[in-house]
């Protein structure tokens, strides 16, 4: 069926569609099914069995072998219904680069190297977007926070005595349901300069923003959603309304917070990279299995160089025929395995 998406959070327009052509009603847009919503959506092409199956295999994000209310859903995102073709927007997630994780309470080593490799390649892309952790002073990932007794977690016994990068256990509460969380240093506090973005950072006043991390109970690990996918931060919307179909990341860190939003890109229907030179992992041990965690749910990663070329060609091919979108992604491998939320809430844990 592809991705996690409630059914409130797919359009009406989606739903409708999807529902107009399910003729058997099974939740499901077979082969046939597929072919006769394709046939209407590209009028006066006739296309082969082959472009049908070309298809499939392109927005079929779970390998089902049909198509799902959520995958109809990615695939509109690249539609243009006036014109009957297909068309791609790029956006430039640059997730977490502020002070505390570059020079502060949680830093990583020389990342501030990143930095200009971000700067040069942003304005190649059709938007950007900042992603700011963004917490309150009593933070439940926050190790001063736990031994002050102000988190609720199992190890009442270890208050005080509590160390950074512990593993602990929040309870369950009306928000979260009882998962392990890591203790940090404090960082990223709202509206102080660890939460700031580095001083050389470019930030421009049309870049859209997003923050992660604001409630006291819950981690955000993801631009996208907290760890137990109790709160969306909105960068979907965001991400929807601007029209953009596919999300290169970037920034702090590799193995933690890109890897998280990477994932959860490609499980809400996004086209995702991960620019791997314009990240830093926290732990370099980490760097290979979590390539390949990216690797299986489709996400790709790039070298700076190979991000921008690809998207000058996205941008000087503009609206395609379907057959030219489709030869132009073959090579993008599409979320086989989806991101779930007890590998968001763990994933993270060994660091």
């Amino acid at each position: 069926m592809g991705g996690c998406c409630s059914q409130s959070t797919i359009p009406r327009h989606t739903a409708s569609i999807f529902q107009q052509y399910d003729a058997n009603g099974n939740g499901q847009l077979e082969t046939s099914e597929l072919a006769a919503f394709l046939r209407d959506a590209f009028p006066g092409k006739d296309l082969s069995n082959k472009q049908v199956d070309d298809f499939m295999n392109e927005f079929d994000a779970d390998k089902s072998g049909t198509i799902g209310l959520n995958e109809l859903h990615a695939f509109l995102r690249f539609y243009d219904s006036s014109s009957k073709t297909m068309r791609r927007k790029t956006a430039l997630l640059v997730i977490d680069v502020q002070n505390d994780f570059i020079s502060g309470t949680l830093a990583v080593q020389t990342s501030e190297g990143i930095v200009p490799t971000i700067n040069q390649m942003r304005d190649q892309f059709d938007c950007v977007v900042i992603s700011y952790d963004w917490h309150p002073h009593e933070h439940c990932s926050f190790v001063e926070s736990a031994n002050a007794g102000k988190v609720a977690m199992k190890e009442t016994e270890s208050v005080g005595k509590l160390k950074a990068f512990t593993q602990v256990t929040l309870l369950g509460d009306a928000d979260r349901a009882e998962h392990p969380q890591m203790l940090y240093p404090r960082h990223a506090v709202q509206n102080t300069w660890g939460g700031e973005c580095h001083k050389d950072l470019v930030v421009k006043p049309e870049d859209m923003s997003v923050y992660k991390g604001k409630k006291a109970n819950i981690d955000s690990y993801s631009a996208f959603f907290d760890n137990c996918k109790a709160n969306d931060t909105g960068l979907t919307k965001q991400l929807e309304d601007a029209g953009v179909t596919d999300v290169y990341c970037c920034g702090l860190v590799f193995d933690i917070c890109v890897k998280s939003s990477a994932l959860h890109g490609a499980e809400m229907g996004f086209r995702v990279s991960v620019i791997e030179d314009a990240c830093k992992p926290l732990s370099e041990s980490e760097v290979l299995p979590t390539k390949k965690v990216l690797n299986e749910a489709g996400v790709r990663v790039l070298t700076s160089a190979q991000a921008v070329a690809e998207v000058k060609q996205i941008k000087a091919a503009g609206n395609m025929a379907l057959g030219d979108f489709i030869q132009q992604v073959a090579h993008h491998k599409n979320a086989a395995m989806l991101h779930k939320v007890e590998a968001l809430s763990s994933h993270c844990l060994r660091g």
